[in-house]
């Protein structure tokens, strides 16, 4: 990265920040990855400068960066399972319990659910996926951060400047068109 990068990170930085920095928390609710996430933008913006057609704001362009690096995130979070989520921290050799000495299972996992069953959650998933998307971008962001991330209604108006009165009627068409896609599209 030459050094005159470095002022126009900053300059972005300054001007758009706070917006990212938003954006971001409103979709990871943790506010040490939002700032990492708000980071790897800025480097990603930084090294793909040249390619910048100007056909948008910096901040619609900046901004179409962090939600792919959002949707990255959340995809390598799926994959990953920590170690510590299955055993016991106070157990000192928990691991002894699952293994073999030569690294094979002593008692395989089950499924929780019957292949059947965990078929039609991925389809429903799809299917409810599909209808999210079909939402218009507003009553999607208001759906997924107070049903999906748990927001309050204040957090909603505060975060995406919107009255409450905004934010009901928004919440009431995406579940209407929510609950008709899903008639439609899904057969239970």
């Amino acid at each position: 990265m030459s050094d005159d990068n470095v002022p126009q990170a900053a300059a972005w930085l300054e001007e758009y920040g706070d917006y990212l920095f938003s954006f971001a928390l409103l979709k990871v609710k943790d506010i040490h990855r939002a700032e990492d996430l708000v980071q790897e933008t800025l480097l990603a913006a930084i090294t793909a400068e040249k390619t910048f057609s100007n056909q948008s704001s910096i901040r619609t362009w900046l901004t179409g960066i962090l939600k792919h690096k959002i949707i990255d995130h959340f995809r390598r979070q799926d994959k990953e399972v920590m170690i510590g989520d299955l055993i016991d921290p106070d157990d000192t050799d928990n691991l002894d319990k699952f293994f073999t000495t030569n690294g094979k299972w002593i008692d395989r996992p089950v499924a929780f659910i019957s292949p059947e069953s965990a078929i039609q959650q991925t389809e429903f998933l799809e299917v409810f996926q599909q209808c999210v998307a079909n939402l218009k971008p507003k009553q999607a962001e208001v759906f997924l951060a107070k049903e999906i991330h748990g927001m309050s209604s204040e957090e909603i108006c505060k975060d995406l400047t919107l009255s409450p009165t905004n934010v009901w009627v928004l919440m009431h068409r995406a579940r209407l068109a929510l609950s008709n896609c899903l008639k439609n599209h899904w057969v239970d």
